[in-house]
């Protein structure tokens, strides 16, 4: 169990080196939504891999609660339409993993052109 701790603990500690880093990047609001105010540190590799601003991004508990399959209304995310073109990797993934589970045919066809263009 301590062997598990420490490796959780070495984690903590890798993704907080990136902090100033994401900070800076995100603007201190959320990546996706905008929002200012509380922002949580949000790895879509999860614990198992090397943090890395590839794959890590700050968002506000809303839209981590969502990214964690948490139940959204399809007109609340609609910004994702536009988020889906930033050239951060994790942002874009992000937004293409939420855009994924709405029905609407305009959040396919932000997929559909943002993979036709990059």
């Amino acid at each position: 169990m301590a062997k598990g701790r420490q490796k959780h603990q070495a984690y903590l500690d890798a993704l907080n080196l990136l902090g100033k880093d994401l900070a800076r990047r995100a603007k201190s609001k959320c990546e996706l939504s905008e929002e200012t105010g509380t922002l949580v540190t949000y790895d879509l590799e999860g614990s198992d891999s090397e943090p890395s601003l590839d794959h890590v991004l700050l968002v506000s508990p809303q839209v981590q609660q969502y990214l964690d399959g948490g139940k959204f209304e399809a007109e609340s995310v609609r910004y994702l339409e536009n988020v889906v073109w930033s050239t951060e990797p994790a942002i874009r993934r992000a937004a293409i993993q939420l855009l994924e589970r709405i029905e609407a045919p305009w959040a396919h066809d932000a997929i559909d052109n943002a993979r036709s263009m990059g």
